[in-house]
């Protein structure tokens, strides 16, 4: 049976809020999700311009949209990882096309994940997009753990965080009054400049995503502002942080 582009597998239509999950910064609400399905085998888009005119339908300045590719288990795993990323590259650059496209993105290739749910084959043929809008929950001057891990030793940012970066991005983005100060804190040992390299990495980060650099301001702390003892990973861990601070 042929599939073309459409329909839903979850809906929510714009501002009808059904999941809404709460984090430091932000308060994030659901705008929209889509199914688009592919024949098997092929990582062409069908009904191109009907799905460009329902992305541009949605109506939010600035958000965050999650790419998420499967493939049915016909044909190797190596082969169906490759086919979902093509189709995961299709349908990204179609979102990009539209008005959506100042929104952060977050590619997923799931590839043969199943998740335990017994579904016909078929029905993995597909990408999903999951369209998010978000509201800021921040209180200004009040200093905010982005909860990014560094390589230890060094100011190098462990990729698993780039996530948080992108959402402090968008807030900038949103508005462009609002000016941010990084803090740069390091655990156990007294290091001052580790503390200040750590905010000015995140600095750099922040500006290649194209903000403005007077709006962010750096400042070191090595370890004299522990948020707990100093005792144990996890609080190590805890300690060894950026926090941003946003002003007005």
């Amino acid at each position: 049976m042929k599939h073309h582009f459409l329909l839903i597998l979850i809906f929510s239509w714009l501002f009808q809020i059904t999941n809404v999950f709460s984090q430091e910064m932000i308060e994030v609400k659901r705008l929209d999700s889509i199914s688009v399905f592919f024949e098997s085998g092929s990582d062409k888009v069908e009904n191109t311009e009907k799905l460009i005119t329902r992305l541009n339908l949605v109506k939010a300045p600035i958000g965050k949209i999650r790419i998420i590719s499967y493939t049915d288990t016909i044909g190797s795993l190596s082969s169906n990882q490759k086919l979902a990323a093509k189709r995961l590259s299709a349908v990204s650059k179609l979102v990009r096309s539209t008005s959506l496209k100042t929104f952060v993105f977050d590619s997923i290739n799931k590839n043969e994940l199943r998740s335990g749910r017994k579904l016909r084959d078929s029905s993995f043929r597909r990408v999903d997009i999951i369209i998010y809008t978000f509201e800021n929950k921040f209180t200004f001057n009040e200093p905010i753990n982005l909860n990014i891990n560094f390589e230890s030793g060094t100011d190098i940012i462990i990729p698993n965080s780039i996530e948080n970066l992108n959402t402090l991005v968008s807030i900038l983005q949103k508005d462009s009054t609002i000016r941010v100060q990084l803090n740069g804190h390091v655990c156990c040992h007294p290091r001052y400049e580790l503390s200040v390299q750590r905010a000015e990495r995140v600095k750099k980060y922040l500006v290649s995503k194209g903000v403005k650099s007077t709006r962010i301001q750096c400042k070191g702390f090595s370890n004299t502002v522990p948020l707990v003892s100093s005792t144990g990973t996890v609080n190590l861990q805890k300690n060894m942080r950026v926090e941003v601070v946003f002003l007005k």
